[in-house]
């Protein structure tokens, strides 16, 4: 009897112990998992001096931090990309070009209302973009179509880290044959999107999820014959747009 119970106390106080530590090996895996998901969406090349800044349209922080760089002298000229649901939100930062920015909208119509912002030692020019969808894919033809007048042989292309994968791949197609070298500057993470939480907010949980979604989807667009390619993006363009209108419309007053 002895020996019986010499032999079953132990087992009791190994269970008690490696549950806690089963436990978090799980959470480790879980999270590791989750880092790798957001680190496989990103795409970042040491800062270095170039020919030319540009930023894809979208959150404000990229403008912003763009901006930054541009005055730190990483280049030259910076070449904001802005689609028409930002220009109000600009008019309530500091960028020095929104008045002229807005003079050019109220005479654009809404159909048309993409620029492309230009700085430089010369001073600001806003211009129409020639974008054919407003997408990533668009945004890249347009600046395809900005290199063929305005060359530049080293290129950094500023973006949110999980965004610029996808923008990457679509360089890579779109502009395969243009002489230039591209570096991809992702802006620093923020609070409210970080590697290592990304999870934890229903906001950031939607953005990483969605961009892993739209990086596989233009992985399997972009492999088509370019006469697809077009087709397909234009309805991504409308759908896109559509997506936009609804999520900005105010809920109804019930």
């Amino acid at each position: 009897m002895q020996a019986a119970e010499r032999y079953n106390m132990p087992s009791t106080g190994e269970n008690s112990g490696t549950a806690p530590v089963a436990s978090a090996c799980r959470r480790n895996w879980r999270q590791a998992f989750l880092e790798r998901i957001y680190e496989g969406l990103i795409r970042a090349d040491p800062i270095q001096p170039v020919d030319l800044i540009f930023v894809m349209a979208g959150r404000m922080n990229r403008k912003r931090y763009a901006l930054q760089l541009y005055r730190r002298g990483v280049g030259p000229k910076l070449v904001l990309s802005v689609g028409r649901f930002e220009i109000s939100k600009m008019s309530q930062t500091e960028f020095p070009f929104i008045d002229e920015l807005i003079a050019v909208r109220s005479v654009t119509p809404s159909s048309r209302r993409h620029f492309f912002v230009s700085l430089d030692q010369s001073g600001t020019r806003v211009e129409l973009a020639s974008v054919p969808q407003w997408n990533t894919y668009g945004e890249v033809v347009g600046l395809k179509h900005y290199l063929e007048r305005e060359a530049a042989a080293k290129i950094m292309v500023v973006s949110t880290g999980i965004h610029l994968r996808r923008t990457a791949y679509t360089i890579s197609r779109v502009m395969k044959n243009q002489p230039c070298e591209i570096l991809y500057c992702p802006v620093p993470d923020s609070d409210d999107l970080r590697k290592q939480s990304w999870w934890t907010r229903a906001d950031s949980r939607y953005y990483v999820i969605s961009e892993a979604i739209k990086l596989a989807g233009y992985t399997m667009i972009l492999s088509m014959p370019t006469w697809v390619v077009g087709r397909l993006m234009r309805l991504k363009g409308w759908l896109d747009y559509t997506a936009v209108r609804v999520t900005a419309r105010p809920p109804r007053r019930s």
